[in-house]
C-alpha cells in the first residue's frame, strides 16, 4: 500500500491528472448543482431563451479557442526550452485576441440578418463574455506544464462563489438577464486569474507578436481546431435547428438543453481523464510506442466496459433521472436520454481513437478528415430526422452521426494500422 500511495504521489502525470480530474469535477459539478434550480426558476421558455444564446456564443467560443488546448499543450509538453515555450505563448495568445475581433465580426451581421427577440439579443450580448474569457483563458499552458494545482484551485474557488451567487440572487423568472450575467463573468474572472498565475508562478511574459507569425499559429493548428469546430457541431447543431424550428418558443429548446446536460456528464467525467493522459502519451509515442499501444488498447477496452454498464441502467431508468433532475413536466421527454447517452458513449470512444491515438502522434488530417464527413452526417440526419420529428429526431441524429465516426476512426486506427501490437 505504502509503494503503491509513493507512486502515485511521485508521479508527475498521476498527479497532474487527479488536479485536472479534480477541475473537470467541480466544472460539471456546480452547474449541475445549479441547473435543477435555475430550469425551475426560469421557466422553459426563459432557459431556452439562455440555451440558445449559449449555443450561438459556443460557436464563436470554439472559434477563439481554435483547438489550442489539444495543440497549445502538446507543443508545450514535447517542448523543453522554456524561451521557446514562453514564445509559443505569446504567439497562441496574440492569436486568440485576434479571434476574439473576428468572432465579434461575425456576431455582428447574425443578430442584425436573424429574426431574433429583444431578450434573445440582450442574452447574446451578455453571454458574449464568455468569448472574451475564453480568449484570456490559458489552461492549454498548465496542460502542457503538467502544473494543474493552482489553476484547478482558483478554478474552483471562483465557480464555488458565483454558484452562491445564483442560489442567492436569481430568484424568478425576470432575472434571466442576471443569470446569463453570472454565468458568463465567470469565464471573465478564470480567465483574468489564470494570466497572473501565469506571469507570476511561471514567469512567462506576454509578447505581442507579428500578425505573420499568428497566420503560421493558424495554420499549424487548422487541423485541431477543424475537429474542435465540428466537435462543438455535433453537440449544437440540435439546440440550432430546434431554436429555427420553433422561432419565439423557445420551450422546446430548454427542455432538449436541459436533458442534454445529462449525457454531457459522462464526457464530462472522462475529460480529465483523456486531458491528462494526452501530454503523455504524445511523449511516450516518441519514446516507447510499443508502450503506448499497450496502454491505448487497454483503456479501450476498459471504457468499453464500463460505458456500456452507464448505458444499460440508462435505458431502464431514464424517466426515473429525468424526473429526479428537473421534474415531472420533463418526464414526456425521458426517451431521449437514452440516444443521447449512446452518443455520450460513442464520444469517449471516439476521443480515445482518434486524440489519444491520431493527434498524440501528430496525425491531425487523418483525424480531420474523418471528422469532416461526420460534420457532414450530422447536418444531413438533423434535417432528415430533426425537422420531420423535432427533438427525437435531433437526439437520434447525433446517436447516428457519432456512429458513423466510430466506424471512420476504427477503420482509420485499427485498418490503419497505429495501434496493431
Amino acid at each position: 500500500m505504502r509503494s503503491l500511495y509513493k507512486k502515485i504521489t511521485s508521479s508527475i502525470t498521476i498527479k497532474n491528472g487527479i488536479w485536472l480530474y479534480i477541475l473537470q469535477f467541480f466544472n460539471t459539478v456546480f452547474p449541475l448543482l445549479t441547473l435543477p434550480y435555475v430550469t425551475r426558476i426560469l421557466g422553459t421558455n426563459n432557459y431556452g431563451i439562455f440555451s440558445y444564446a449559449l449555443n450561438i456564443i459556443t460557436y464563436l467560443q470554439v472559434i477563439v479557442e481554435y483547438g489550442f488546448n489539444l495543440s497549445g499543450a502538446r507543443k508545450i509538453a514535447i517542448c523543453d526550452n522554456e524561451k521557446e515555450i514562453e514564445k509559443i505563448y505569446s504567439k497562441i495568445v496574440t492569436t486568440k485576441i485576434l479571434l476574439l475581433f473576428l468572432s465579434l465580426i461575425i456576431l455582428i451581421p447574425v443578430i442584425i440578418l436573424s429574426n431574433f427577440t429583444i431578450m434573445q439579443i440582450y442574452t447574446i450580448g451578455i453571454m458574449f463574455c464568455i468569448v472574451l474569457g475564453t480568449s484570456i483563458t490559458q489552461t492549454w499552458v498548465f496542460q502542457g506544464k503538467q502544473k494543474m494545482k493552482f489553476v484547478t484551485i482558483s478554478n474552483v474557488i471562483i465557480r464555488f462563489i458565483f454558484m452562491i451567487l445564483i442560489f442567492t440572487l436569481v430568484k424568478n423568472e425576470n432575472d434571466l438577464y442576471l443569470y446569463s450575467f453570472l454565468y458568463a463573468i465567470a469565464f471573465v474572472v478564470i480567465g483574468i486569474v489564470q494570466t497572473i498565475i501565469i506571469s507570476k508562478m511561471l514567469r512567462y511574459k506576454l509578447k505581442w507578436c507579428k500578425f505573420k507569425e499568428c497566420i503560421d499559429e493558424l495554420k499549424d493548428g487548422w487541423y485541431t481546431f477543424t475537429t474542435s469546430a465540428i466537435s462543438k457541431i455535433y453537440v449544437g447543431i440540435g439546440v440550432t435547428l430546434l431554436g429555427i424550428i420553433n422561432g419565439a418558443n423557445a420551450s422546446v429548446v430548454g427542455i432538449y438543453s436541459a436533458i442534454q446536460k445529462i449525457p454531457m456528464v459522462i464526457n464530462m467525467a472522462y475529460a480529465p481523464i483523456g486531458q491528462a493522459i494526452f501530454p503523455y502519451i504524445s511523449k511516450k509515442y516518441k519514446t516507447d510506442k510499443t508502450f503506448a499501444i499497450k496502454f491505448i488498447n487497454k483503456l479501450v477496452k476498459l471504457t468499453f466496459l464500463c460505458l456500456l454498464v452507464v448505458i444499460i441502467l440508462t435505458v431502464f431508468f431514464s424517466r426515473n433521472i429525468i424526473n429526479i433532475v428537473f421534474g415531472e413536466e420533463y418526464t414526456e421527454y425521458h426517451t431521449i436520454l437514452i440516444p443521447l447517452v449512446i452518443w455520450a458513449f460513442l464520444g469517449i470512444l471516439n476521443n480515445i481513437l482518434g486524440i489519444q491515438v491520431l493527434v498524440a502522434q501528430g496525425k491531425n488530417k487523418e483525424y480531420s478528415r474523418a471528422f469532416f464527413i461526420g460534420s457532414i452526417s450530422i447536418i444531413g440526419f438533423n434535417l432528415i430526422l430533426g425537422i420531420p420529428f423535432g427533438v427525437y429526431g435531433v437526439s437520434i441524429s447525433v446517436m447516428l452521426a457519432e456512429l458513423l465516426l466510430s466506424i471512420l476512426l476504427i477503420r482509420e486506427v485499427y485498418w490503419g494500422k497505429e495501434i496493431k501490437e
